[in-house]
């Protein structure tokens, strides 16, 4: 789960390569109904043949998760996304069982190679591996043991996944057959009937286009205006003065001394060696008085793995690590505990006595945050105050200066303005939210103060609102003329299409004998095909819904097409079919593909067969107890 938690950071990069459930399992809204409920526990979220997710297991992942994405628990549940995150955990422990059942089992040594991957991002010239995985350590909140069992389990589950996915068989054949089908070409006759040219029977008169327009003419408004005032309040120039005094400082010390107690440590000197006995080898020279490190040096060659210094507390070490390292003296020497990087070897360089940290390490700390909290008390205290008097009846005017405001006067501003005023001040993120809020408020009082930038706030009042009306009919007559003409053209033109198509196919007419040009294309071939056409394709045919059309009708069958642009009908007939040669060239990548599309669905069935396997049921009244119209989660 931490693994999990970590896609979405630095190291989402370096995880590539080992995540289990990459995109895949998302898909599976609902794992063949068997997400449904039964008989969980009261304190279960889920069961998965027969091992409970607890609530502040699920709790504590579905957090993490939320915290990256910027979203409350409640959001996340209405939206189903925390459905996804169940499931996601689901389906990871379900393939971890079978991998196990399975008898699929990692080495250690590839375990300490992933570590290795892992934490090279933090090795540099001053940081060793050790010192990188204690600092990988703390950044993920876990001890060494977690971190290989985690990675042990994916890697075995991404072992059974690909063994799965692996079994998909394509044959070259069936490239070639759909390179061939996409290479297809076939001969066209058609006709264009242009719209333009279409006959109408009658004019439109005065009242018909008076008609016409009643019933579009919402389509013709004239945006709603407003005219409004806003005042613009900054938050440095209300608390630019704050000060904090030292007795405040000591005030806040004294009270909060416990936060700034530390635990005891032990300095180390760590190396990390290879095989048991050069780790024995090395213990009983340093206990007979050797340099530690000259020592590491002179069995391994190298003092990569050496290093030196590095202070934990307690809690840092592993469980084996931390009582022999803790109950040692300075200058001690202990071990070797094994791990999948190694044997460590562990000297005692220094002891560090649990401590208070002093007042002068934290003043300025502590400084910021009284100053912080002191100047969001006077804003809090100042904004409250101006939204009282406001709402008390006084304005902008007669605030102007107590409270430091700015005040700007627009007229006829419509919601899709992109500036207010020539000299307005605000950039277009700022004009919008300034409209959005006008445009919610009615002609009445000011409003209470929002955010317009990290520091400043405004309120606003309508002082008048323009109400939007249709624009007048003989404003717009002509264009209004225009549009009928044209939609009763296009009409026109598709029953004359329509009709001719019919008689074409009956065969009691031609295509010569319809009036309008008859045109060929020889080769027409799929959008996206490599084959070329020899003829230059007209307007009409380069319009991927024109030629898919006809690259799917009816061999002798006459079709009509009608183009994006709505400008004209094509009117033809596919006289002939050929078959393209497979390329060479592409059949790889179609095969390619293919193998890609059957792996997923042999693993999206293997998926479905664990159902039966693994039993898993979901408390959803658990789940909608806690989490529907719920707040931020806690951990």
């Amino acid at each position: 789960m931490i693994l999990r938690s970590m896609r979405n950071g630095f190291f989402s990069a370096i995880f590539l390569g080992l995540l289990v459930l990459g995109g895949f399992s998302l898909v599976l809204t609902d794992w063949n109904g068997m997400f449904r409920g039964g008989g969980v526990t009261k304190t279960d979220i889920a069961v998965v043949n027969g091992t409970p997710i607890k609530i502040s297991e699920f709790n504590n992942l579905a957090n993490r998760i939320l915290r990256n994405q910027r979203m409350n628990a409640a959001q996340a549940y209405e939206s189903g996304m925390l459905d996804n995150i169940l499931q996601n955990e689901i389906l990871t422990r379900v393939l971890a069982l079978a991998a196990n059942d399975y008898g699929i089992r990692v080495e250690d040594k590839h375990i300490a190679k992933q570590i290795k991957s892992l934490i090279s991002p933090l090795m540099n010239s001053e940081t060793n591996d050790k010192q990188a995985l204690k600092q990988f350590l703390q950044m993920q909140g876990m001890n060494e043991k977690n971190l290989v069992s985690i990675i042990r389990s994916e890697i075995e589950t991404e072992l059974l996944k690909s063994s799965i996915a692996a079994n998909a068989y394509v044959p070259n054949v069936l490239g070639e057959d759909i390179s061939s089908y996409q290479d297809t070409t076939r001969t066209v006759r058609f006709i264009e009937m242009k719209n333009d040219d279409a006959k109408l029977d009658k004019q439109a008169d005065e009242q018909t286009l008076k008609d016409y327009y009643e019933g579009i003419k919402t389509q013709y408004m004239v945006p709603e205006t407003r005219d409004f005032t806003i005042a613009v309040m900054n938050a440095h120039d209300l608390v630019a003065d704050t000060k904090i005094s030292d007795d405040e400082i000591q005030s806040y010390y004294d009270a909060h001394k416990e936060d700034y107690q530390e635990d005891e440590k032990r300095v180390l000197d760590q190396a990390i060696i290879q095989n048991e006995g050069d780790a024995l080898s090395i213990i009983e020279k340093v206990k007979t008085g050797q340099d530690f490190e000259e020592t590491v040096k002179n069995m391994t060659g190298s003092t990569k793995t050496y290093a030196k210094a590095i202070s934990f507390a307690a809690k840092d070490l592993s469980a084996d690590m931390s009582k022999p390292v803790f109950a040692a003296q300075k200058g001690d020497i202990v071990g070797p505990f094994k791990s999948p990087l190694g044997y460590h070897v562990i000297k005692i360089a220094d002891i560090k006595e649990p401590r208070t940290k002093p007042l002068d390490e934290l003043k300025d700390s502590i400084t910021k945050e009284l100053t912080d909290q002191k100047v969001g008390d006077e804003i809090y205290a100042l904004t409250s105050s101006f939204e009282d008097r406001l709402a008390a009846g006084e304005d902008y005017e007669a605030l102007k200066n107590e409270f430091k405001i700015k005040t700007y006067s627009f007229k006829n501003i419509s919601l899709e303005s992109k500036k207010l005023g020539n000299d307005d001040p605000f950039n277009e993120d700022q004009t919008k939210t300034i409209l959005n809020k006008i445009f919610q408020m009615g002609d009445e009082e000011p409003s209470s103060l929002s955010d317009l930038s990290s520091s400043e706030m405004f309120s606003a009042k309508v002082d008048k609102i323009t109400a939007s009306t249709p624009k007048p009919f003989d404003e717009i007559k002509d264009l209004i003329a225009k549009r009928w003409k044209s939609e009763n053209q296009a009409r026109q033109n598709l029953i004359t299409a329509q009709l001719l198509a019919e008689k074409l196919n009956e065969g009691t007419t031609s295509l010569d004998k319809s009036g309008y040009k008859v045109q060929e294309i020889t080769k027409l071939a799929r959008p996206g095909s490599s084959v070329k056409s020899t003829d230059t394709l007209p307007k009409s045919f380069k319009d991927v819904r024109v030629s898919t059309r006809f690259m799917d009708a009816d061999e002798g069958k006459y079709i009509i097409s009608i183009p994006n642009d709505a400008q004209s009908i094509i009117v033809g007939v596919v006289d002939k079919t050929s078959l393209g040669s497979p390329n060479k060239e592409e059949i790889g990548s179609l095969v390619k593909s293919l193998k890609a599309d059957t792996s997923t669905a042999n693993l999206m069935l293997f998926v479905t067969q664990l159902e039966k396997e693994y039993p898993v049921e979901i408390n959803q009244a658990l789940m909608q107890k806690l989490y529907a119209n719920s707040g931020d989660q806690e951990e």
